[in-house]
């Protein structure tokens, strides 16, 4: 069969001698003009503007994939067409995309496309126009599995998600059809008759939002604890000690003679002992090389840097032949000093994490570690940070450069606004668009540390570059539950997936459903959702609106739970209590009333859940959640928040002023009843400690109290109204 295929000729394309990226209008350097739509290989690592986030794989289509050189023609042409739709060619198909498609989407639809035919190929299916159902429809089957790599063993089933990716190509290869008309789909055939991937393997056609899960509050604690803890208190102290880290090679470093040095290193030895300092210790991986190579687990020198005494020397490195007769000058100093990691001998003492005490911020690190795995650990922490608390988007945080930090800005005495700048790159043009975040200060902390830790000619100047979190994530969390993180009293994180994704969601949530959470002990809440918003909408359809848009959804569904739940409960005799509670009530009644008419009515169906949200949703989109009331703001002008504040004019009510035991507008519910209690117990102990010259405070607190017992008892009595 192979043969067959390899003898086919191949016919010219409309496209042959065309530069890709000249047609598909990708910029490039001058002088270059990029892939050819004739070679087999087409690499784009040279567009100006690519986004730190795809990686060197996405950039290249190698279509000696396609097994058929006849296909392989056709993914050209395919891919060719996704990324230039305004082509004569292509613009006149009827169902052709008319938005040209991204580098990085095309490259997985042509990985998609390649899997495709080449499953028609080792089906014995020749040609285009042998597709059927019979083919579409075993190739679903083979897309539901998930094969190893190296066994070719099913390992799991393919998600709805993968599936739609997978048999997409499928489908729009009959779109393209008019490109290749000597091997395309039969005349009229649509795989799967036309219909919506999603729908094609029994799943629904209806895309389900918000499908990412939250972190889990008992995993996502200590992780933003443990970020916190190293961006404030670690991360700054990384950056001084990485200062003294000299470069590898010294200023001097040209000296290499082939006679060991020995009144050198004779000298340098000289002055460690008698300044009592032990001498510099190698990083693990050299002590396994050095096994590996014969060396004795006896040995007194294992764990000697001699590079770093070669340098301190003023040599550009130690050659081994000078071993052995240095090794009597070594092995006496190492009998009188030791050996020891030569950075953070002497670290300054900070309150462990668990406030037991005080501890060093590091025990004694290598110069490898100093270079490599303390910016890692920053890096790994300014992440987590920056994505639970500002919700930014993997692609945001990749392009994030070095002076990504603006200064702060004092609106008024004390008070600093903090500002970050990035780039968009999710629905924009390739490139990206400049733009800023408003952000809370752990979040412009934890980004300057992270820059600080970068070297200036790296990653193109970006702070993070592309990364893998998974990778960064659990390497912290190796560093939290090991050694160093018990030392300095942090709290281990438990076994859990962790994604940016998921901190975005997870913030998300806290934002619209726990005003007084996580979030909220850690932050003040509603100043966190103030910077979120303002960064969000800072220039129309800006950086994050998807976000605030998603935070808006989760608080009216939020708000209609909150209403359900508190029909439920008037319908089990639990009522409301507060001003506003006559009018809520009277709600519940008319809704109650309706449900009966409509289960009286043998003519119409009993009304379902989804009917009952339908009536309630118009009054859920007042309701705002305070952290010891509800407030059901349906008329600003009786609003006691807003009149006090002599503003009746807005559409919000200033839920942290309200007075909700005199408001109109306010209900008490159940739910309230513990924070009420607290309240009157500090109360109480406030009263209790009140010397007899506060004469005027006495009275005012007590009537404070007497409000507060007020409101307990209607709750109490609300709650026991049947």
């Amino acid at each position: 069969m192979k043969h067959e295929i390899e003898t086919v000729a191949v016919r010219q394309s409309i496209f042959a001698g065309l530069w890709v990226c000249a047609e598909a209008d990708l910029p490039m350097p001058a002088g270059v003009p990029g892939p050819c739509f004739d070679d087999d290989m087409w690499d784009f690592a040279d567009v100006v503007g690519l986004p730190a986030q795809w990686g060197a794989s996405e950039l290249r289509f190698n279509f000696h994939n396609v097994e058929n050189p006849v296909w392989r023609l056709v993914a050209k042409e395919y891919s060719f067409a996704l990324m230039a739709p305004t082509h004569p060619a292509v613009a006149h198909l009827p169902l052709a995309y008319r938005t040209a498609r991204s580098i990085r989407t095309c490259s997985a639809k042509f990985g998609r496309l390649a899997g495709w035919l080449n499953w028609l190929s080792r089906n014995g299916v020749l040609s285009l126009a042998q597709v059927g159902d019979r083919e579409c429809d075993g190739y679903l089957i083979e897309a539901r599995k998930v094969r190893d790599r190296n066994t070719g063993a099913v390992v799991r089933t393919s998600g709805d998600g993968e599936v739609r990716a997978t048999t997409r190509p499928v489908i729009e290869l009959a779109f393209y059809g008019g490109l290749f008309p000597d091997d395309a789909y039969a005349e009229g055939y649509l795989p799967w008759k036309g219909r919506h991937p999603g729908t094609v393997d029994g799943t629904s056609d209806t895309w389900t939002a918000y499908r990412t899960p939250e972190v889990e509050d008992e995993l996502l604690r200590p992780l933003l604890a443990a970020a916190l803890y190293v961006t404030e208190h670690i991360a700054p102290r990384i950056v001084e000690l990485r200062k003294q880290v000299p470069d590898e090679a010294p200023a001097s470093g040209n000296r290499y003679p082939r006679k060991p040095p020995i009144r050198e290193f004779q000298q340098l030895l000289q002055r460690y002992v008698r300044s009592g300092i032990p001498l510099p210790q190698i990083y693990v991986a050299k002590v396994v090389e050095r096994l590996n190579d014969g060396w004795s687990a006896e040995d007194p020198l294992l764990l000697l840097s001699l590079s770093h005494l070669a340098r301190e020397a003023g040599f550009r490195q130690f050659r081994r032949p000078w071993l052995d007769e240095l090794r009597p000058l070594f092995e006496e100093a190492v009998d009188q000093v030791g050996i020891e990691y030569p950075y953070g001998r002497d670290a300054e003492l900070i309150r462990r994490a668990d406030g037991e005490g005080e501890v060093p911020w590091t025990d004694p690190v290598s110069p490898r570690d100093v270079a490599l795995q303390m910016p890692m650990l920053v890096w790994a922490a300014a992440v987590i940070v920056v994505a639970a608390v500002a919700g930014m988007r993997s692609c945001e945080l990749m392009e994030f450069e070095r002076d990504c930090c603006l200064p702060p800005e004092e609106r008024a005495p004390g008070l600093f606004r903090y500002r970050v700048q990035g780039k968009l790159i999710k629905g924009q043009k390739l490139g990206g668009v400049r733009d800023e975040w408003v952000v809370v200060k752990e979040v412009w902390d934890a980004m300057r540390t992270a820059a600080a830790v970068t070297p200036t000619r790296e990653r193109a100047g970006r702070i993070f570059g592309r990364f893998a979190f998974d990778s960064w994530s659990n390497q912290f969390r190796a560093w939290v539950n090991g050694h160093a993180g018990r030392r300095l009293g942090l709290d281990p994180i438990p076994d859990g997936a962790v994604t940016l994704r998921m901190l975005r969601r997870t913030l998300a949530v806290e934002m619209a459903y726990r005003p007084h959470g996580l979030m909220a002990t850690k932050f003040a809440l509603k100043h966190l959702h103030a910077t979120t918003t303002e960064g969000y909408t800072r220039r129309p359809g800006g950086a994050q609106g998807k976000f605030l848009a998603e935070v808006q959804s989760l608080e009216e569904t939020r708000n209609v739970e909150i209403l359900v739940e508190e029909f439920e409960n008037f319908q089990d005799g639990i009522m409301p209590a507060g001003r506003g509670a006559t009018e809520l009530v009277t709600f519940f009644e008319h809704i109650d009333e309706l449900v009966k008419e409509h289960a009286a009515d043998e003519t119409n169906v009993l009304m379902n859940d989804t009917e009952i949200l339908g009536l309630m949703r118009k009054r859920a989109s007042i309701l705002h959640v305070g952290l010891a009331n509800y407030c059901w703001f349906a008329d600003p002008s009786r609003a006691l928040c807003l009149i006090l504040a002599g503003s009746t004019d807005t559409d919000q009510p200033l839920i942290g002023m309200c007075d909700s035991a005199r408001c109109p507008q306010a209900t008490h519910h159940q739910r309230h009843r513990p924070v009420w209690a607290e309240h009157e117990r500090k109360q109480k102990v406030f009263l209790g400690q009140l010397g007899v010259t506060r004469k005027l405070e006495g009275p005012r607190q007590q009537a404070e109290l007497e409000r507060t017992q007020r409101v307990l008892a209607e709750i109490d009595a609300a709650g026991a109204d049947t």
